[in-house]
C-alpha cells in the first residue's frame, strides 16, 4: 500500500492520509486513559509537559518541546527498516497529534525533524506549544 502511494500521491495528500491512520493507531507508547489521568494530576500544560517528560518520551530541550523515540516501534515495520518508506512516519506524527490535542484541550502542530527510517539515529518530533 505504501509504494502505491509513495508512487502516486504528493506529499501533503500522503501526510493527511497517514495522520488519519495515526488518529486511530491501537499501537501507542502512551494510552489515551493514562494520558487524560497524567493531564487530570496536572496543574497546567507547562506541569503536564514535566511530567510526560518523566513519564513518556517528551523531551524538553532550550524551551523546545520533544517526542523521542530511540528507535521504529512501528508494528507495520518490525525491526526491518531497510526499504521501509518514512511515509509510515507521518502516521506517528497523526498519533501524537491526538495525544497532545486530548492532554491539551487544543490543537498543535508537529515538525517532524529526524526519523530512523530517513536513516537518522533517532525519530524526533517537535511540538509547537
Amino acid at each position: 500500500m505504501l509504494v502505491t502511494l509513495d508512487d502516486n500521491l504528493d506529499e501533503s495528500t500522503k501526510i493527511k492520509i497517514m495522520e488519519a491512520c495515526g488518529e486511530e493507531c491501537p499501537f501507542t507508547h502512551l494510552q489515551d486513559d493514562k494520558l487524560l489521568e497524567i493531564k487530570n494530576s496536572s496543574e497546567n500544560e507547562s506541569d503536564l509537559l514535566e511530567k510526560l517528560s518523566r513519564q513518556w518520551r517528551v523531551k524538553i530541550e532550550n524551551g523546545n518541546v520533544y517526542v523521542v523515540f530511540d528507535k521504529c516501534y512501528c508494528p507495520l515495520v518490525n525491526e526491518n527498516i531497510e526499504g521501509a518508506s518514512k511515509t509510515l512516519c507521518y502516521c506517528t506524527m497523526g498519533n501524537l497529534k491526538k495525544k497532545f490535542r486530548l492532554g491539551f484541550d487544543r490543537d498543535v502542530d508537529i515538525q517532524m525533524e529526524k526519523t530512523v527510517l530517513s536513516g537518522d539515529d533517532e525519530c524526533r518530533f517537535r511540538i509547537i506549544v
